[in-house]
């Protein structure tokens, strides 16, 4: 419970140092970077914590494994760029996961006002993985971004329990 409380001030009140921003800045390409940037500053103080969270497996894969990581979790969320999500939005989606698909795809398909996170929640994988992939980033951060809800990789993996500790 705490954590939820944790996050639901993050996502309302982010805080994001210019250090923060100098780091990614550093790690991005230029055109990556300006996708960073069009994220809301919620999903920006999100994605640097799911970035930071995993500096320690620097030392365990290669470096062309670990900076396509750290590219991925920067943007993994990048396609709800693409939309406008509310913060009452963002607290339904991560309360309602806990909930049977069932339930989820019964609310995702109805025509009440609870459709559109869902379907953001379920699409903005892809449409991020598509941002990526037009900004000319390759396969394996197009793949991370895309499948980084269900993951099927090492490094999938890795992004995954990260973005769930956020």
């Amino acid at each position: 419970m705490f954590y939820r409380t944790h996050q639901f001030i993050e996502a309302f009140f982010p805080r994001i140092y210019p250090s923060e921003l100098l780091w990614a800045k550093q790690i991005l390409s230029p055109q990556a970077n300006l996708l960073f940037l069009q994220q809301s500053k919620a999903e920006q103080r999100h994605a640097l914590a799911v970035a930071k969270s995993l500096l320690p497996y620097q030392e365990s894969l290669s470096s062309s494994e670990y900076l396509d990581l750290i590219t991925a979790a920067l943007l993994h969320d990048c396609g709800k760029s693409l939309t406008k999500i509310r913060l009452w939005q963002r607290v339904f989606i991560v309360l309602i996961q806990q909930l049977p698909q069932g339930i989820w795809s019964l609310l995702k398909n109805g025509p009440s006002l609870l459709a559109a996170p869902l379907q953001i929640a379920d699409h903005h994988a892809r449409w991020g993985s598509n941002l990526a992939q037009e900004i000319g980033l390759n396969s394996r951060v197009c793949l991370l971004i895309n499948d980084h809800h269900s993951p099927n990789s090492k490094l999938g993996q890795m992004l995954y329990r990260a973005d769930n500790q956020h």
